[in-house]
Parts: C-alpha cells; structure tokens; sequence
C-alpha cells in the first residue's frame, strides 16, 4: 500500500494529466545564435493527450500518444509523407516518455490502471518488457550517451522529485540533487573523459538550469530558467532553447546574460509550447502545443 500511495502523489507531481495536446514538427535553420523557421506541421492528432517527443535519429522520434482512453508509444518517421503514425506498444496501462535504448528497445515510464508506475525496457520486436528496477519510482529521465545502460533520473521521494544516476544493468543509483524539475539533457561537445548532464534545480524561487559532471558528481548552475519554465532542449553548440506562450528564446550560456527572444509561433497555430526535443542535425525541432 506504501508503494501505491507514493505512486499515486507522482502522478499529480509529474503531471501525466489527460489534457489535449498537439506534436508540431518544424523545420529549422541554425545559425550562430539564431533559429529559423521554415516550416510546421502538425504529426499528432489534435485531439487527445500527446506529448514527450523524442528523436530517435535524425528522421524518426517517438512520443506517447493517446487512442482508447490510455498512451501508447507512437513512431513517426519523417521520409514517408504520408504522416501515418506507427504504435510500437499496445498494453493494459499507458507508456510516457519513450525513449530509444537500443536496437529495437525502448525504455518508458509506465502507469498502470491500478496506479503502479515504474520505468520499463520495451524490446519492440519480441513484443516484451521487463523493469529494470523496482526501488525507484521514476517520473523523467534520459539516457546516457557516453555511459552503457546508464539514465540520469528524476524520482519520487519525500514527497518531492530527487535526481539520480542509475545503472539498468546493476541497479545501482548514486544520488545527485534534490527538489529537482523534468527536463534532463546530455551536454554536448564535454572534454575527453568527461560526461556532463543538465537538469532543472527549483530549490530557489527562482528555477535554474544546473549540470552534473558524472565523472564526480560536482553540479553547478548554468543559468536562469526563464520564468520557471523547465522545458527546455540543449543544441549541438551548447545554447539552450526554452519557451514562453508562443514564442520561443536562446540563450547562451558562455556569453548571454539573459534569454533573446526568437521568434513567435503563432502563425503556425501554436499557443501554449511546453516539451521539446531537437534531432541531432539541429533541423528539426518536435514541441508539444498544449491546449
């Protein structure tokens, strides 16, 4: 009953709740500290909750998708035009944050309909999964890119969001930091050895963007969030892409005090930008429109 309870106050934190929303996909041009855009179309339908997108290379990403009142994990690929979606897991519970592990497996944060949350491996081929671990609750993660088996993640204790590494593999979790936000990003372009994730502190008023450097686990303060808004993605030159309404801002961090307005999205339709996820060329930029 313990672990129901504990489970059942993640879900109000990490905020799972049905309310309609969109996948915009925009094409982008990247240059120096400015981003343009090309174009956007809508990949999700407009009706239902959709969201956490993630590439998985640089013409396929996954998000949770809703059909017969629960999330299941949804592909799309960018090549066919023919914008049909692909659901890669059909189960009794719903999927949230998929992300891709490894040739054909994917890793998601899993709620059952009796409550029960954990984080599951997904092999998309064998139609299977299995939990990597049952002594963390997590509610947001992301994969190490350096580190084999290796997720930074937020999980529930105290009543609050604690960040962690752990190893799918061993099951050991070193702890990080404390009151902690969603968005957590492998660093781009670290020095040889060196393996650094960001990740959204709220122990202040006013919400940062901090790093771990999992070498040592020293964390520092990179910036400001803008207006408490943790959502946030992370280009290959190390800037930061973060949302306010329909308007996107940069900032980077090594010679910005503060965050520059981009552009406004809504000529495209979008009002209310939460997540967002980039590919690794930087020309495709996949955000939620929440309605």
């Amino acid at each position: 009953m313990r672990l129901l309870s504990y489970c059942l106050i993640l879900v109000s934190i990490i905020s799972f709740s049905q309310t309609d929303s969109e996948i915009h996909l925009l094409e982008i041009a990247v240059t120096s500290n400015k981003v343009q855009v090309l174009n956007s179309k809508i990949i999700s339908s407009s009706i239902g909750y959709h969201n956490q997108p993630s590439f998985t290379n640089n013409n396929k990403l996954l998000f949770s998708s809703e059909r017969d009142k629960q999330n299941d994990i949804v592909e799309y690929n960018i090549k066919n035009n023919d914008n049909k979606l692909k659901f890669i897991t059909s189960t009794f519970g719903s999927e949230y944050s998929p992300i891709q592990y490894k040739k054909n497996k994917v890793t998601a944060v899993s709620l059952d309909k009796n409550g029960v949350q954990y984080l599951r491996i997904y092999d998309i081929k064998k139609n299977t999964f299995k939990i990597p671990f049952k002594d963390k609750v997590v509610g947001y993660y992301n994969h190490s890119k350096e580190t084999k088996d290796l997720i930074v993640s937020s999980v529930l204790e105290n009543n609050e969001l604690v960040l962690y590494s752990s190893n799918l593999k061993t099951r050991e979790h070193v702890f990080i930091d404390s009151n902690t936000g969603r968005s957590i990003h492998p660093i781009p372009n670290n020095k040889f050895g060196e393996e650094k994730f960001s990740y959204i502190s709220k122990k202040d008023s006013v919400w940062t963007i901090n790093y771990v450097n999992l070498s040592n686990y020293k964390t520092e303060i990179i910036t400001n969030t803008l207006e408490n808004n943790e959502d946030i993605c992370l280009l290959k030159n190390g800037t930061i892409l973060t949302s306010k309404g329909n308007k996107l801002y940069i900032v980077n961090p090594t010679t910005d005090s503060k965050w520059v307005l981009l552009c406004s999205l809504e000529d495209f339709g979008i009002t209310n930008i939460s997540r967002m996820s980039i590919n690794p060329n930087n020309d495709k930029l996949a955000l939620v429109n929440s309605k």
